[in-house]
């Protein structure tokens, strides 16, 4: 039964040993089945050039992590990646693994609830008629090409010839993906060029998804037997076992290893992606049917998360009035824009308390093993580990910088303080069910005068004059006692990296250490801004390069609306109908023909 996937198998390892022969690195992915095969046989062909004696280049083994991964998926490829290094070591190949995630500042808890950016959906995910998916390239596409950069900087330094990445890319898959791989000229026997002029090959190009999964089977039966492997495999048979279940409970219980294109059968519709993937419309049938089954039950939180930002993505109350653009005139736009800073508190509980909520299950289902009150089986050990954290201590300083900038932030350290309500005071935040708000129109309520900020409540933003006072004796090793934006405004002390960046190891101190009561309550008598300069001051959080005056103009503007309301002596709520009161609707008033980003 198992000849002609065999013979299949053994022609693309062949072609992949050619590669590694001629010099070329080879860089495999691990995600889903497809990408496991092709793993597996990069792999072999690796050790079977080695074996023969051959001095041959690095490889690697690379994964994209969006950092809001479908968490049983994700826990499984890091058990993969760890058991490639393990086999890799155990062997003596030169096989690494690496992961790519976006940059802090783009990842979705950062960018949604920092910022404020609106969910990717059905209805904002089309442009000229044609869907696309912005997330994809934040989130995979660009930390993919930096880390295949730094790959390809690492194989020219060794001396290597450029690296050939091995998808697991099948003109089978799907009628789309079938046609983009003719478009590109994908072979399954020589390297060709893709969009961004990189090398890749794909050796399943032309497999069915019934050879996939019979190669899996093979793993699974012939691999299991030691005296009748064909070849040492990287992965474990449990591994395998697990890859098999994941989309069986992602298709509605309906096992991936059937045979025969015909039958009353589905061909593994499992979808594994984003766990807040609003794109896929309505409903995420893959997550439902795999929290119906008790080993996954435990995202069913993160379901309802999911659903909320879908369900809620028209209500125009939870947007922000004030624009982000300043025009030449000195004027800001007041329209339902962004998400506001009250939906992006309520996200961050709704968020932190499922972090908690795991916490506490892991722990009973731990206490649950040991009484002998659940049985002793793989799954069940593995479910008393925490199985997903949504806000790292990282991400929650990123949050929280951007948060405390914000007009209405009430108190400094906002989103900090979240985490200490709910992981220390015991507080809980339920995701509310609503109904689906209806798709509306925008309102454009008009334009409101700010000048250059300075119109009715000036603002200094970033500078902290408290901080210049005393650098000089907390920080007397500092060239300065304070810095300056790229436009030369004074400003705290910062220090700049690539990207916008935290500290992990200052930040989880910081956050699950230091931040105390006296902390907790210290904070509320102290504006919101005095967070954002402790972070940069602390140098926990630094900026990236060149791109200070941007932060500084963003503190500018939610201080100076802050300044607003105080000296006006407006809530929020009030505040935002002054916005609107005021705002000047008729626009040949002004000279707002040239906006300014």
């Amino acid at each position: 039964m198992f000849d002609e996937i065999l013979q299949k198998m053994e022609a693309a390892i062949g072609v992949l040993m050619g590669l590694i022969r001629a010099g070329h690195p080879l860089c495999g992915t691990a995600s889903g089945k497809d990408s496991t095969c092709a793993t597996i046989l990069m792999l072999e062909a690796v050790r079977r050039v080695a074996g023969e004696g051959h001095v041959q280049p690095a490889h690697y083994i690379s994964s994209a992590n969006t950092t809001i991964e479908n968490s049983s998926l994700a826990r499984h490829i890091e058990t993969m990646l760890e058991e490639v290094d393990d086999h890799a070591a155990a062997l003596g190949l030169g096989v690494t693994t690496h992961i790519a995630t976006p940059s802090l500042a783009m990842q979705f808890v950062v960018s949604t609830i920092g910022r404020g950016t609106l969910v990717r959906t059905v209805e904002n995910g089309v442009h000229a008629g044609k869907r696309i998916r912005a997330c994809a390239t934040d989130w995979k596409l660009i930390p993919q090409g930096r880390l295949r950069a730094a790959l390809e900087r690492d194989a020219t330094a060794r001396g290597d010839r450029e690296i050939v990445t091995v998808l697991g890319n099948r003109i089978a898959e799907s009628a789309s993906r079938g046609v983009a791989m003719l478009v590109r000229a994908e072979s399954a026997i020589a390297p060709t060029r893709d969009a961004n002029n990189a090398l890749a090959i794909s050796p399943l190009r032309d497999w069915s998804v019934d050879d996939v999964w019979l190669m899996l089977m093979l793993m699974l039966t012939l691999f299991a037997d030691e005296a009748k492997r064909p070849f040492p495999c990287a992965f474990s048979v449990r591994s395998i076992e697990r890859l098999s279940d994941l989309y069986r409970a992602g298709n509605d219980g309906m096992c991936g290893v059937v045979l025969g294109e015909s039958g009353q059968r589905s061909a593994c519709g499992s979808r594994f992606g984003c766990v807040f993937c609003c794109v896929v419309g309505d409903r995420d049938k893959s997550l439902e049917s795999m929290i119906r089954e008790p080993e996954h039950a435990y995202m069913a939180g993160l379901n309802d998360f999911r659903n909320y930002l879908l369900a809620t993505q028209w209500d125009l109350k939870r947007r922000e009035l004030v624009g982000r653009s300043l025009s030449s005139a000195g004027y800001v736009r007041v329209q339902p824009d962004v998400l506001s800073y009250w939906e992006r508190m309520n996200l961050l509980r709704y968020l932190l308390t499922l972090d908690a909520l795991e916490i506490e299950r892991a722990e009973q289902h731990d206490a649950d093993l040991a009484a002998g009150l659940i049985p002793d089986t793989p799954e069940n050990r593995d479910l008393c580990d925490v199985q997903f954290e949504m806000i790292t201590p990282s991400q929650l300083v990123a949050i929280d910088f951007m948060l405390s900038m914000h007009h209405y932030a009430p108190h400094a350290f906002p989103a900090v303080s979240a985490w200490y309500e709910v992981h220390r005071l015991g507080r809980r935040y339920r995701i509310p069910k609503v109904d689906t708000f209806p798709n509306v129109p925008i309102t454009n309520h008009g334009w409101f005068r700010v000048g250059q900020f300075d119109a009715e409540a000036p603002a200094e933003g970033l500078r902290d004059f408290g901080a210049e006072q005393w650098n000089r004796y907390r920080h007397p090793g500092r060239v300065s006692t304070y810095a300056q934006t790229t436009a030369g405004e004074r400003v705290v002390y910062f220090e700049q990296s690539d990207h916008l960046d935290v500290d992990a190891e200052r930040a989880c101190e910081f956050v699950t250490c230091s931040f105390d009561y006296d902390w907790y309550a210290r904070v509320q008598a102290h504006a919101g801004i005095e967070s954002a300069r402790f972070w940069l001051n602390e140098t926990i959080l630094t900026l990236p390069t060149g791109k200070s005056q941007r932060y500084q103009e963003m503190e500018v503007r939610g201080q100076y609306f802050a300044r607003l309301a105080e000296r006006l002596n407006l809530t929020p709520a009030k505040m935002d109908q002054y916005l609107i009161s005021n705002a000047v609707k008729e626009v040949q008033q002004l000279d707002l023909f040239s906006m300014a980003a």
